[in-house]
């Protein structure tokens, strides 16, 4: 018990090795699909789960000390915020951290080249036009994949439905 709440490593290894597996890891995250990040960020989906798997290491004290662990999470909840942070103030960052929306549907067609990037098929956007109450995809001025994983859809005028 006697390491339990000291630090084992030098705080300046805890700090580097923080820092470099969170941006490793946010660069991995911001190529996949915008759809498999769910209806967050990436950059909040990757907080919550390091701080989750280092609060779960540090509770079950699987290597490290206590504060080993909690000065991580401290530092990638600080580097999270960090992020947050430049990408309202700097907006080039903000196209490197974010997924930038895709479009799906232009002018009534299917963008078949995004669907397959963003891995949607036509059958589940033909489901969320009839959730907008549309029953033809030529009603649709343009539909996107959102950053967060949503599609959002624009309606020719006049073409919504109910």
């Amino acid at each position: 018990m006697n390491g339990t709440f000291a630090f084992t490593m030098p705080i300046w290894e805890i700090a580097l090795r923080a820092i470099l597996a969170y941006l490793a890891l946010v660069v991995l995250v911001r190529v996949v699909p915008s759809r498999n990040a769910g209806h967050i960020s990436p950059n909040d989906m990757l907080t919550l789960i390091v701080v989750g798997t280092l609060g779960a290491t540090a509770i079950t004290g699987d290597g490290s000390s206590v504060a080993d662990m909690m000065l991580m999470v401290a530092l990638v909840l600080l580097l999270s915020y960090g992020v947050d942070w430049l990408e309202y103030r700097v907006p080039g960052l903000r196209r490197f951290f974010r997924h930038p929306q895709t479009l799906l549907i232009d002018r009534g067609r299917f963008v078949r080249r995004n669907m397959r990037r963003e891995l949607v098929t036509e059958e589940e956007l033909l489901a969320v036009l009839r959730k907008e109450g549309l029953e033809d995809v030529a009603a649709v001025r343009c539909a996107f994949m959102e950053a967060d994983g949503e599609i959002s859809v624009i309606v020719n005028d006049g073409q919504r439905g109910n």
